[in-house]
């Protein structure tokens, strides 16, 4: 771990302390040191002060990690599903710039889909992205269903991509493929699809696994026609 040098803690002292400058020295801790170093104690470290004094902004640790959820969240590009087009290629656009955050914050992005939300700002994509599916038609439970089958795809898919998807690394050769490719028999699809799970393209293929959860949902509550140009 580096440490913070005197000239650094000075010039951050001269630096008034608020709310909002705490939450991205947090942020901006967890991705350079990841999030097992975020601790009151370092983080005051940082900033130049003793970790006590951070309490009259953030009154506990969890109340941190809240924080640190909102302040990622917030810089959330929402833009592309405002407007007009077609109502799945906003949607669509709004997915994108969720995997863009996780590529962004990779070390914060897991506590995203992970912790309640607590603060509004954390709320607004999600809002948006209701919004789309209801104009398009979509009842509100059938939206917030939509929205929440959507969601799990593409949370889990931008942490498959942020920790390594398992079936790449074991096509990058190694004992698993070694092992596969040795007992053929017993794994005949493994071995026929081990050799190409390298070569995967994965923004094209987050943007097929969106197209295919988008036509069947509009299949399943009758909406019409298929994904066109979206």
């Amino acid at each position: 771990m580096s440490s913070v040098s005197r000239r650094d803690r000075l010039r951050a002292k001269r630096q008034p302390l608020d709310r909002e400058r705490i939450l991205h020295a947090a942020v901006e801790l967890a991705e350079r040191q990841g999030l097992e170093a975020l601790s009151m104690r370092t983080l005051g470290s940082q900033l130049g002060v003793e970790a006590m004094s951070l309490y009259h902004h953030v009154e506990s640790k969890q109340a941190l990690l809240d924080g640190v959820v909102e302040t990622v969240v917030a810089s959330m590009d929402v833009s592309g599903m405002h407007g007009e087009g077609p109502w799945e290629a906003r949607l669509k656009e709004g997915f994108r710039a969720y995997l863009r955050l996780a590529r962004e914050y990779p070390a914060v992005f897991p506590l995203v889909g992970r912790r309640p939300v607590r603060t509004l700002a954390a709320l607004e994509p999600v809002d948006v992205a209701l919004g789309v599916l209801m104009a398009a038609g979509f009842p509100p439970r059938t939206a917030l269903y939509a929205f929440r089958t959507l969601s799990s795809f593409a949370y889990g898919y931008a942490l498959s991509e942020i920790r390594g998807f398992a079936m790449e690394s074991a096509s990058a050769g190694g004992a698993p493929r070694r092992d596969v490719e040795g007992d053929a028999e017993r794994f005949p699809n493994l071995a026929e699809v081990l050799p190409l799970a390298g070569a995967t393209e994965h923004d094209v293929e987050f943007e097929e696994g969106l197209d295919v959860i988008i036509a069947g949902l509009k299949k399943m509550h009758g909406l019409p026609g298929g994904l066109g140009n979206a």
